[in-house]
């Protein structure tokens, strides 16, 4: 990655114009100086990038849904309490040695440190999830670590000249370095009302450009240069021109999309995933999807939508991409091989946090109950089921689907995922709900409470459900505005003989679609829906029918602590399994006289499991 980053010219294939560094920063000050040396209002701003990407749905906010109980719920609260007990001065410390500032409390070690892989990676990821768990907590302790982060991290990015915090970061992973601080900084201002953090985000943004490649250059497979992730930039960027009403920001965001190699052929209908990097094409989707809201340019919601139809033959039932780090081409057998390799295994929370991104952009984008049934299951078996963080920097960043297989840290501390983790589980309350003007969207099954501010008046809908472990949730109106709304929940595809009720009065349902219930509402009216987790079996790819995983409604089981061969041994999956009495989740099976149990992946401890199994 670094060759060529400092000899005044970089070479890339981003836009085709080899523009050198000082070109690249020179045009885009005169394109800032364009819009008004002091900027342009934020508002007159958003008018003036002409027209925009149409949403079918919309997010709600931080704050307007609450989990209330479940499993959700207690992971949300494990990783609320493990991130707000992370030590200030140990986080900023690499920083503060940077730039010659008073140092205290131990290193962090691992990735983070100054000779590390990454020095400071993660920084602005742990700012970001911190501020949007505040958002939807309250919680003030939140808030108040946040505002510390950005008052250290600003003393360290407005004393020093170089705004790395190691040669590696500096040299190797400038640009994404960068847009972790990047986000750190909108979340924190937007969300924890850290005003200084506006006032940081050029600084930090103009101190770090002459480090950055002034083309987007492709990242080439997984170990050789370029490595840095220049296409990953433009999500955040347009973030940034929102928040400072400054053009410039705007045309750097435009300038480093990927569209040559990564947006023009996917919307073409060109399937040019295999040899890319897993994770951080995925997350330069999300670019596509804000060039798409900014600029109303269709090639991006079409890229979006043909990329996550491309990602299909790629998953493992858990409903993450495999094998490893990068997609591949789809020969003969390849996943089901690589259950016999090192590379039965994909990275998560990252590629998690960048597939349920990715999904619900496109559920916003599209209003299609696919997506909201990818994001289910990608949910509940990838985030939801990563090894709990230790106190030293311990983090997962694979799930392992080969035989006898453990949930494993890192082999060094403080990797990547470590700051897709907080993020992606803060997010977890965006999952649950959408809405456009006349309907709230029930997209996933939680025990929840929502609240939808609207010009008919403030509607809230309370969830109570002990899903997954049962079929059937409940939803009861306990504010209804004016009344007038619809409410469509989704019907997930694998849901057959789903019921409705509405106040008791059955409604017919489809799999596959969204149930919609148009009435006029008052306190106290209660739907009901059943969803029938029948077990089945999912085959690993259509090469090979009889190696598959045995799923339940979204989730993904695995057989706990498995003898050597028994996943070569023909199974009657899933006719010869038995809930386990008194379980709720669990089944078992008796086979050569051995007891053979399944339990949701998402439970699975330090234990040894398999997924994949040989279909009788």
């Amino acid at each position: 990655m670094s060759q060529g980053l400092h000899d005044g010219r970089v070479d890339g294939s981003g836009d085709g114009s080899g523009l050198s560094r000082r070109g690249f920063i020179h045009c885009a000050a005169c394109a800032g100086t364009a819009a008004g040396a002091i900027g342009i209002p934020a508002m007159a701003f958003a008018a003036a990038t002409g027209a925009r990407g149409t949403e079918v749905l919309k997010e709600f906010p931080y704050g307007a849904v609450q989990l209330t109980g479940g499993v959700v719920k207690d992971h949300y609260d494990h990783i609320h309490a493990h991130y707000l007990a992370l030590d200030n001065d140990r986080v900023l410390k690499v920083f503060r040695q940077q730039a010659g500032l008073p140092a205290p409390g131990p290193d962090m070690g691992g990735w983070y440190d100054r000779d590390g892989f990454v020095p400071g990676l993660a920084f602005g990821q742990y700012m970001s999830g911190l501020a949007r768990i505040g958002a939807t907590t309250g919680d003030k302790a939140v808030h108040a670590k946040v505002a510390a982060l950005v008052q250290g991290f600003g003393e360290f990015i407005t004393k020093t000249r170089n705004p790395y915090a190691g040669p590696k970061a500096q040299d190797q992973w400038a640009a994404y370095t960068m847009d972790k601080y990047v986000v750190g900084l909108i979340d924190a201002y937007r969300l924890s009302g850290v005003e200084q953090a506006k006032t940081l985000l050029p600084i930090t943004i103009e101190k770090c450009r002459p480090y950055i490649s002034p083309v987007s250059r492709d990242r080439i497979g997984k170990v050789d240069p370029p490595y840095d992730e220049t296409y990953v930039l433009s999500e955040n960027l347009f973030h940034v021109a929102e928040i400072t009403g400054q053009e410039k920001y705007r045309q750097m965001a435009v300038h480093y999309l990927l569209n040559k190699e990564w947006f023009d052929p996917l919307a073409a209908g060109q399937d040019v995933l295999p040899t890319k990097h897993a994770y951080s094409h995925t997350i330069a989707l999300s670019s596509g999807a804000q060039a798409y809201l900014h600029l109303g340019d269709e090639k991006y919601r079409k890229a979006l939508v043909n990329a996550w139809t491309y990602m299909e033959p790629q998953r493992f039932a858990s409903g993450g991409w495999g094998p490893e780090e990068q997609f591949v081409e789809l020969h003969q057998g390849k996943l089901a091989a690589s259950l016999k390799s090192s590379k039965a295994h994909f990275e998560t929370p990252c590629g998690s946090f960048a597939d349920m991104k990715l999904a619900r952009y496109l559920v916003r984008f599209t209003g299609e109950p696919v997506y909201g049934d990818g994001l289910e299951r990608t949910l509940y078996n990838t985030m939801l089921a990563t090894r709990l963080p230790d106190s030293d920097g311990g983090y997962p960043y694979y799930s392992n689907y080969g035989a006898a297989a453990e949930k494993l840290y890192y082999h060094q501390k403080w990797p990547c995922c470590s700051g897709t983790l907080v993020q992606g589980v803060a997010d977890y309350v965006l999952n649950l709900y959408f809405h456009d003007d006349n309907a709230l969207v029930v997209n996933m099954f939680a025990p929840s409470t929502v609240k939808w501010d609207r010009p008919g008046g403030a509607v809230q809908v309370e969830q109570q459900t002990n899903y997954p472990a049962e079929d059937t949730t409940r939803l009861t109106v306990t504010a209804p505005g004016n009344g007038r709304f619809a409410m469509k929940l989704r019907i997930p595809a694998w849901a057959k003989g789903a019921q409705l009720r509405v106040n008791g009065a059955a409604q017919g349902v489809q799999p596959g679609t969204l149930a919609v219930i148009d009435r006029t509402w008052k306190a106290g009216d209660m739907v009901e829906l059943t969803l029938p987790q029948a077990l089945r079996t999912l085959s690993i790819d259509d090469k090979n029918p009889d190696i598959a995983a045995v799923m339940r409604g979204a989730v993904m089981y695995v057989g706990l602590n498995p003898w050597t061969g028994v996943e070569d041994q023909p199974l009657a999956l899933p006719a010869s399994l038995k809930p386990v009495p008194g379980s709720d989740l669990n089944y078992a099976m008796e086979t050569g006289g051995r007891n053979l149990v399944f339990i949701p992946y998402f439970n699975v401890g330090l234990e040894r499991y398999n997924t994949y199994f040989k279909i009788a």
